[in-house]
């Protein structure tokens, strides 16, 4: 069983996700998707508007706050039609503000896909934080699930 078949499915929440109304100007995104960290309110909010983008549907299992300091979201979804699960865990600094956030994309096809797919679409200054489309190719070939990704 998959983590986000555990919980059922929240209703959708109007507005965007906590973590992301309280970011930080000096914070920081580390992702699956990501070959090195994004830095700086500015420019983690202008990846995310690309990223969300490529979202066909978020069904959310769980969000909210966890123990001291922490957000947690889980949701499902799908990029071009290839299922995608993905993790939040942002930090809030004592001011309430969030000042890092990590996001886990699974399973390797999909994260391997959005890399790519953010690639394509970001401003030309963080094209070398994601994946051309021949290093995605390449790692799918590698890992084995290059005939589970759809024809491009």
């Amino acid at each position: 069983m998959k983590f986000n078949d555990t919980a059922p499915l929240l209703a959708p929440a109007g507005g965007p996700p906590l973590w992301l109304t309280r970011l930080a100007e000096n914070a920081t995104l580390e992702a699956t998707v990501l070959k090195r960290p994004i830095e700086g309110r500015a420019d983690i909010l202008a990846v995310i508007k690309h990223a969300v983008s490529l979202y066909e549907f978020q069904h959310h299992s769980y969000k909210g706050e966890i123990g001291n300091g922490l957000y947690l979201e889980s949701y499902r979804s799908q990029i071009q039609g290839v299922p995608i699960e993905t993790v939040v865990v942002a930090h809030l600094n004592e001011q309430g503000e969030t000042d890092s956030v990590v996001i886990n994309h699974r399973p390797l096809n999909a994260a391997l896909l959005f890399s790519k797919q953010m690639w394509e679409r970001v401003d030309e200054r963080f094209r070398d934080r994601y994946l051309t489309g021949a290093e995605a190719a390449a790692l799918n070939a590698a890992s084995g699930v290059a005939s589970r990704q759809p024809s491009e």
